[in-house]
């Protein structure tokens, strides 16, 4: 068989070749640490590893959402836990401002002090997180939450969204609560109105029991039948056998009557009247309608009575009442949110914990499959590099190779 020089230089080149892409090969395995580099190196241990991957990846991004909701309630954690502070403290002067015997340069003092703690509990729910956006105006992240009109009343401006994440494939949790539900949507306090029909008399009105009006509101107030909210209230002239007072509902059933002496207060159901005059009045008793409003308008009416000189014991009286309640019934939701807070919080560490173990598992059995073994690898590389410099050294020879030299 006749062998020619062409033959002889291309199989050498070809040999060198094949070491170099042997040797690049391993180098490519050392370097990311895999013995699976192409699907047909092993078919079925790369449609594992391909699994396993998706897998990884789905768990980063389960990862990244756990640690934007936790990064959201933390902050919102942080601000509900100021905003308790502050309205405790309202709460205590409030209750100290309807001491009878604070004389007007302390009720201005308390005045101060609250107007200080409203325009700070303001602020805390006007709060941005770390990139700017507002904790409590729900999807309208952008926007101021509470926004100070030229009428000098808060409105809520942002919406009742919150951010769903899943930490999981099986869990969601939410990011900050909205505004609007724990600041907004406050019951303001529940009263009645008394309108005089019949006989002249001063009568002065407040709830005397807050509680025990509240539960006899709930039990009989009607936003469908208005007639249902109205009482016909009556003082009758006893003739000798003494005077006597009876309130009567909308079906004409008496629900509370007892003796009536002009001057002395009578409760009913939470409600205290006290009629200046003499028995043969009639007037009409009727539930105010119950409303929601954030504290903040209902701290600044308070003060606007409070800051005002004319203002009367019961008009004050009733005015520190009215933001007492807002108080306890915003620091009620308040107490609520943090309680949801901590649980998603909660939350969020168990399952991601779980994933954490889960990712790591996966991990261990993509490095069983396809993991490389180093000094087995660097044994190869070194081999191959031999392989190469020999086969260097035999093509250039070959390339220098001539008729000429057995001549």
């Amino acid at each position: 068989m006749r062998v020619s020089n062409n033959f002889i230089y291309d199989q050498s080149l070809t040999d060198l070749t094949k070491s170099n892409e042997r040797y690049l090969h391993t180098q490519r395995r050392i370097a990311e640490n895999t013995d699976i580099m192409k699907a047909s190196d092993d078919p079925v241990g790369a449609a594992q590893v391909m699994r396993y991957e998706a897998v990884n990846l789905l768990l980063d991004q389960y990862s990244e959402n756990a640690v934007m909701a936790k990064n959201s309630l933390e902050y919102e954690e942080v601000v509900l836990d100021g905003i308790t502070d502050i309205f405790n403290r309202a709460n205590i002067l409030l209750i100290q401002a309807e001491n009878g015997a604070y004389g007007d340069d302390d009720l201005g003092a308390i005045a101060e002090e609250l107007q200080m703690l409203t325009l700070a509990a303001a602020d805390l729910m006007n709060s941005t997180d770390s990139s700017g956006n507002h904790i409590f105006s729900g999807h309208e992240s952008t926007r101021t939450a509470f926004e100070l009109k030229p009428d000098g009343r808060y409105e809520f401006a942002g919406d009742e969204g919150r951010k769903k994440l899943q930490i999981s494939d099986n869990v969601t949790v939410s990011g900050a609560d909205s505004g609007k539900t724990v600041f907004e949507d406050v019951w303001t306090r529940n009263n009645f109105s008394y309108l005089p029909l019949v006989g002249e008399a001063d009568v002065r009105t407040e709830v005397a029991d807050q509680d025990v009006y509240d539960d006899f509101l709930q039990k009989n107030y009607s936003a469908i039948d208005s007639t249902q909210n109205v009482f016909a209230f009556t003082t009758v002239a006893g003739a000798g056998l003494g005077d006597t007072f009876a309130l009567t509902n909308s079906a004409g059933e008496v629900v509370a009557s007892g003796p009536f002496e002009a001057g002395k207060p009578i409760d009913m159901f939470g409600m205290r009247l006290t009629i200046e005059g003499a028995a043969g009045t009639t007037g009409v008793i009727s539930f105010d309608k119950p409303e929601r409003d954030n504290v903040l308008n209902e701290m600044n009416k308070t003060l606007k009575v409070l800051l005002n000189p004319e203002t009367g014991f019961y008009e004050r009286k009733a005015a520190l009442r009215d933001a007492s309640v807002s108080v306890r019934n915003t620091m009620n939701s308040v107490d609520t949110a943090r309680s949801e807070v901590g649980a998603n919080l909660n939350t969020i560490a168990q399952v991601g914990s779980y994933g954490e173990m889960k990712s790591i598992s996966n991990r261990v059995a993509q490095d069983e499959i396809a993991g490389l073994d180093i000094a087995e690898a660097a044994s190869e590389l070194a081999q191959e590099e031999a392989a190469i410099s020999s086969s260097q050294k035999l093509f250039n020879r070959l390339s220098n190779l001539s008729l000429f030299d057995s001549m």
